[in-house]
This record gives C-alpha cells, structure tokens and sequence, in this order.
C-alpha cells in the first residue's frame, strides 16, 4: 500500500466520481481506476458500490477513508517536521480551538508562543469540542483545546482556566442580579450545548427557562442577543469585551453553572516538537480562580 493510493482513494471519496476524483488529480481515469482496483485487492475487501454514475462508500470503505485521512495527515505533519530541519524552521504546530477562546485566550497563547518559538508555524483549526476530539483521536490536530463536559478518558488532559457563565444583553435588558430566577420567563439565546446543563439547573431553582433562540456556537449566540433577541448565556472566554458588541454582562450567580478549558493530546510523551513546546507554555497559563469577565452598568 502507497501513500499516493491514498491520497487517490480519499480524493474519489470526496469527488464521489472516479471522473472528478481523475480531473483533481490532473490524470487519466483508467490508471486511476486500476489503482483503486489494487488498492482493493490488497485490502480483500470492496471499498465501494456504485449507484449510477457516483460510488457510495461500503462500511469497509467508510472505516478506511478515516485511517486514510489519518494516515495522510500524520505522514504531511512528518514531512513538515523533517523539513523544518533542514530550513532552520522547528515545524509546524497543528492546534484545534473552539470559538469562544478565540478573542480572548488563544491570541495571548500564540503571540506568547509565537515570540518564544518564531521557528513554528501555526496552524489553528476552529470546530466545537466534539469535532475537536475527532480530530484529535484522528490524528489531524497535535493538540486540542476544549472545554468541559466532555468524555475522553483516554486523552491526556491539562486543566487550564476555571469559567463562570454570563448572562449578556443589550444596556437595560438584564436583570439588576443575575440569578436563575430573576432570568425566569426571560428570553435566552444559548449555545445548544449548555441547553440541558442549564435546563437542570433552572429546574433545580424553581425557575423556568424561556428558550429564544439556540445556536451552534458562542459567537453566533452573542450577535443574536446583540440584535435585541434576548439574552444570551456564553462561557466568560466568549465575551472578553462586552462593550465592543454594545452588550452589558453580569456573572449568573450560580456556582455550578461553570466550565473549564482544558487542552488535550493523545500522548504528551509522543507529541511532536512543536506541540510539545506549546503544550509546556499552555502549562504555564493553569489557573483555579474563576475567569469572570463582565461590565457592570
């Protein structure tokens, strides 16, 4: 088995014809075909079933097409490295973030990083936690920085800042405390994730929690509560500057609504070079006091 047999097969997979894999690829359809026929004779197994004119991946096909994704992105993380000895340059760092530590947590990180190590180059990859520990588990990121509730016992796990929820909405929309049953029967904008998180907590104060709106990320959250939908509930991270959306946040007084960010590797013994380095600096920011960012009117 090639490396370019991989790089064949993912592309027809990605194409879903041969014809389109062949014109990417910049070669003729037929030595394409064949290489796909040996790839298949060699693995025993079929990869694929035609439905007209474009291939369907078979379960077989769909387990391999991840561990050749894998095995491309770990051998293109390889030849970057080893290039990097030869042009003075320590490699590449291949780093996965979620949105809502990137205006405020993530900046610091790689300019800190960045001024210590000019030699690397970074390659910041942005998804939510989920997408991060798939990456991750295949291979495609070095490190990944998520925020809890997750499951991933087999990771390896570097707790960094400790969060508070804050409740943010336009000037004069929040309530004077922002405790759960003063939100009740309010409109709130969430970021789907913590919808059952929050849910049970408004449950457990006897307050009812009035959904708005529900979104896939922070980010999105807070534009929407900046256009007067209501108020919406983001890590403290999201928010480092409330003023700037011409938003107003206070602390949700609830202790246990909180959420750490943590960074992630498969194995720091194993780490490549430069993510190595990163995930010692990340060591460096480890904190147990609260981030509770906010602007108080």
């Amino acid at each position: 088995m090639e490396l370019r047999q991989l790089r064949y097969f993912v592309a027809v997979v990605e194409a879903g014809t041969v014809t389109g894999a062949a014109e990417q690829l910049a070669m003729s359809q037929p030595p394409l075909t064949m290489q796909l026929h040996n790839l298949e004779a060699e693995l025993g197994c079929s990869l694929f079933a035609r439905e007209g004119r474009r291939l369907r991946l078979t379960e077989a096909g769909a387990v391999f097409y991840r561990r050749a994704k894998t095995i491309l992105a770990l051998a293109e993380a390889a030849a970057g490295e080893m290039a990097g000895h030869g042009t003075g340059r320590l490699g590449t760092l291949r780093l996965g973030t979620i949105s809502s530590v990137q205006g405020s947590m993530l900046p610091d990180w790689a300019a800190a990083f960045s001024a210590r190590y000019p030699q690397v180059r970074l390659e910041l990859h942005t998804a939510d936690t989920y997408q991060q520990l798939e990456a991750l588990r295949a291979g495609q990121i070095d490190v990944a920085v998520v925020r809890t509730p997750f499951s991933a016992p087999e990771l390896e796990q570097l707790p960094l800042a400790l969060e508070r929820m804050l409740a943010a909405a336009l000037p004069g929309r929040l309530p004077p405390q922002a405790t759960l049953e003063a939100l009740s029967h309010r409109p709130l904008v969430l970021y789907r994730r913590w919808e059952r998180v929050l849910q049970a907590q408004f449950e457990a104060a006897g307050a009812v929690m009035e959904v708005r709106c529900c979104s896939d990320d922070a980010q999105t959250t807070l534009a929407l509560a900046a256009r007067g939908l209501g108020i919406a509930v983001v890590p403290a991270s999201a928010l480092p500057d409330p003023a700037a959306l011409g938003l107003e946040a206070r602390v949700i007084d609830a202790p246990q609504l909180a959420t750490r960010i943590v960074a992630l590797c498969r194995s720091r013994a194993l780490l490549p070079r430069p993510a190595a380095l990163f995930w010692d600096l990340l060591a460096q920011w480890q904190t147990d006091a609260p981030v509770t960012r906010k602007s108080e009117p």
